[in-house]
């Protein structure tokens, strides 16, 4: 079965450390959601996973694969997809554009697959036009969509809820769960925990750079102390 594991991940910017023995590990049609405030070290995690912050100590491996000595453009070659927070795309390319970037990590020439429309119908009659001139949620369906078109064995999302409407996010973590059932293992990284329980099988929380828990679903959902720290609520 396809696996993603960290292992005592130390990394940060400059020399200093942002992160402190981080461990987690992501399986085929898994989701684990990283929870954690603003500067808790989710950001940093996926972009050192994706080789964008360089790895002081520790490991990342990917079907028993050393990652964390690969060069960044190579990461995504081996099935890895990544959607940053913010989303980066490129405002003046149409979104055709935008997703032909996707394939180019594949090095291939065929169309956009199906799928992707299948999944984002919308995206259909929106190909001529610029990603620029979408609104938020549509372009957090072509920043998905683009990682996508890699056909990534893992996707690493960060913050994907960020700035959506309600209706808009739930339709996105349909859609989380839907490529779970596919059997793409899913790292979400997110600050709105009540929202990405629904479609976690795992949950992982950051604090400081350091992990404060991890365990299943419902073995958060069953502890008093987690819910009334991290939900305000009492179950």
């Amino acid at each position: 079965m396809a696996k993603l594991i960290v292992e005592g991940l130390v990394c940060g910017y400059g020399g200093a450390p942002v992160l402190h023995e981080v461990s987690l590990r992501v399986e085929k049609g898994q989701v684990v959601c990283l929870l954690g405030r603003n500067g808790a070290g989710k950001t940093t995690t996926l972009k050192a996973i994706m080789g964008l912050v360089r790895t002081i100590r520790g490991s990342i491996r990917m079907n028993g694969q050393e990652l964390s000595r690969l060069p960044p453009h190579r990461i995504p070659k081996l099935g890895l997809g990544y959607v940053p927070q913010g989303r980066r795309l490129f405002p003046e390319l149409t979104v055709e554009e935008n997703l032909r970037l996707g394939l180019l990590v594949r090095n291939t020439t065929i169309g956009i697959p199906e799928r992707i429309f299948e999944l984002f119908p919308v995206l259909r009659d929106r190909l001529q036009q610029r990603a620029g001139m979408l609104s938020g949620g549509e372009q957090q369906m072509v920043a998905i969509a683009r990682a996508l078109c890699i056909n990534p064995v893992f996707l690493l999302l960060d913050e994907p809820l960020e700035g959506l409407m309600p209706v808009l996010a739930e339709r996105l973590l349909q859609t989380i769960g839907a490529l779970a059932r596919e059997g793409v293992g899913v790292l979400l990284a997110e600050q709105k925990i009540g929202a990405v329980l629904q479609v976690a099988d795992a949950v992982l929380i950051l604090e400081a750079g350091r992990v404060s828990y991890q365990g299943t679903r419902q073995e958060f959902l069953q502890s008093p102390e987690l819910l009334i720290r991290n939900l305000g609520v009492r179950r």
